[in-house]
């Protein structure tokens, strides 16, 4: 009740007020409480005294419980004694009044609308509360106003409002049935309405009615063959045939068919290739001018040089069909799709590259760079781990019995201590600037990049990964100078213009995006 009563206050100061009741309730000698402390609702006050003055003195209520225990021990031998116990405190058919109670606030419920669910939990509360003080059998507690307001809350008759006791509003039991009567009395009613079809109809009226339908409609298997044949099933066949006769669905509708099917199976092609590209797979183009070129990789060369990357992977893809263990063709050719932001296309091409080359430092790194865009922690660990291995100055600090079980901690360990030896190589702070990446420590990865764009200031790439790492720490102004600093070194980069416009749009940017 105190959680209705303080419904707008803290559960500390809801728990504050029981607690402070319950120290007021110390039961003493003579039987009687010492009433509850000033609040702020003084009619409830009032109440509880008079209340006080309908207990009789008697023996303490501790020994109360004792003598009852003990009496209940004595007859506990009768199976049927706690049948006999609840009929005499409750009477025989209690549960029926407790069903009839249950119904009642079912009804409420249904009048509140779900509009006043706290007071229907207040009566609920009230009603339990109400029928444990019935049992009292004194006639000045039954009529008491403590007694009284307790039944009138568990009725309804009184709600809990902005911490205030009131009388409920009018919509009561009673007004929705007077509403009902006057709705439904105003006219006959259905069961005089019956009455008279019956009087005027007769019993077997409705079985006449029936046999004289069938009689009428024929037997019941004829008569779903009449309806169907009123749907003229060949007449939209003859529109359909001379609808195609004249060429309303086209020259040849069955072409438009075959080509809607093609077009699928293309489609099916596709995405096959797709899932080839993403397990490693190289997937070549279908049309390809260069294939038969005298140099398809010198002219790959200087395509990619110009930024024509679609055709510089053209004369490039020439070039491994030629040649497939041509490590630079493959590396080249990953290099491009990279460069035109297609990371699956590139480590496929790259992995070839591995093959033809394991020990090439320039694709193990390519292929840390590509695993750590597709968020491939551990291919990424991999390849810069083999990169730590192959090299010439760093090959001594790698265990080679770590790489058969990488963990991120030992690689960036390893990578550090390289750093420490030799700080003016620029690869190893761009190695671990990718590191950084894939454990998202972002401004570590900042500070690695910076510092090779100190050695490394021409390097439109490395400005790109800047940039990329920026806008991954939401530093998008910061990430947009680092995409101009690559696009001013090569106009044509596409990844970093695809960059910059995710840059743009990340702050709001649309039209510069």
């Amino acid at each position: 009740m105190a959680r209705h009563f303080f419904a707008d206050k803290s559960e500390d100061f809801i728990n504050a007020q029981v607690n402070a009741l319950l120290s007021s309730l110390d039961i003493d000698g003579d039987v009687r409480a010492k009433g509850p402390l000033a609040g702020r609702f003084r009619e409830l006050e009032d109440y509880w005294n008079e209340s006080q003055g309908a207990l009789r003195p008697g023996p303490p209520q501790s020994d109360g419980w004792v003598a009852e225990f003990s009496q209940h021990r004595i007859d506990h031998g009768d199976p049927n004694a706690w049948a006999h116990s609840f009929e005499q405190q409750h009477g025989a058919n209690s549960w029926a009044s407790e069903f009839e109670q249950e119904q009642r606030l079912v009804s409420a419920a249904d009048q509140m609308g779900g509009a006043n669910i706290s007071n229907l939990a207040a009566m609920e509360q009230t009603r339990m509360l109400a029928h444990t003080l019935a049992q009292n059998n004194d006639p000045k507690f039954q009529n008491s106003k403590f007694l009284q307001f307790v039944s009138k809350m568990s009725r309804g008759e009184l709600i809990i409002d902005d911490n205030q006791v009131k009388p409920a509003a009018l919509s009561s039991s009673g007004d929705w049935a007077t509403e009902y009567q006057q709705q439904y009395t105003a006219g006959p009613s259905w069961v005089d309405e019956y009455a008279g079809n019956q009087l005027s109809h007769g019993p077997d009226q409705w079985a006449k009615e029936f046999a004289a339908e069938r009689e009428q409609s024929g037997p019941v298997d004829e008569q779903w063959v009449n309806e169907f044949s009123k749907l003229h099933v060949n007449d939209w066949a003859d529109e359909f045939g001379r609808q195609v006769g004249e060429g309303a669905f086209g020259e040849s509708s069955a072409d438009n068919w075959a080509d809607a099917y093609d077009e699928y199976l293309n489609e099916q092609v596709v995405a096959k290739q797709k899932s080839d590209a993403s397990r490693g797979v190289y997937v070549f183009s279908d049309m390809n001018p260069y294939v038969g070129h005298p140099n398809p990789l010198k002219e790959g060369q200087e395509l990619f040089r110009k930024g024509l990357l679609s055709e510089a992977v053209l004369a490039l893809e020439a070039e491994v069909l030629k040649n497939p263990d041509n490590a630079e063709g493959w590396r080249l050719l990953g290099i491009a799709h990279a460069e035109n932001d297609d990371d699956q296309q590139a480590i496929a091409a790259m992995m070839r590259a591995h093959e033809a080359g394991p020990t090439n430092l320039e694709v193990l790194l390519a292929l840390g760079v590509s695993h750590t865009n597709e968020l491939e922690q551990a291919a990424a660990l991999k390849y810069l781990y083999g990169w730590l291995r192959h090299h010439p100055k760093y090959g001594t600090l790698a265990n080679p019995e770590l790489s058969d079980s990488l963990y991120y901690a030992d690689v960036a360990r390893l990578f550090n201590e390289a750093a420490e030896m030799s700080p003016e190589d620029a690869d190893v702070h761009i190695v671990l600037g990718v590191l950084y990446n894939l454990s998202r420590e972002y401004d570590k990865a900042i500070s690695s990049f910076q510092r090779a764009l100190k050695l490394k200031p021409q390097d439109y790439s490395l400005w790109n990964k800047l940039g990329a790492t920026q806008a991954n720490s939401v530093q998008s102004a910061d990430a947009i100078l680092a995409y101009q600093q690559a696009l001013d070194l090569k106009p044509n980069y596409v990844r970093a213009w695809a960059n910059m416009g995710i840059s743009y749009a990340n702050q709001g940017m649309h039209e510069d995006s």
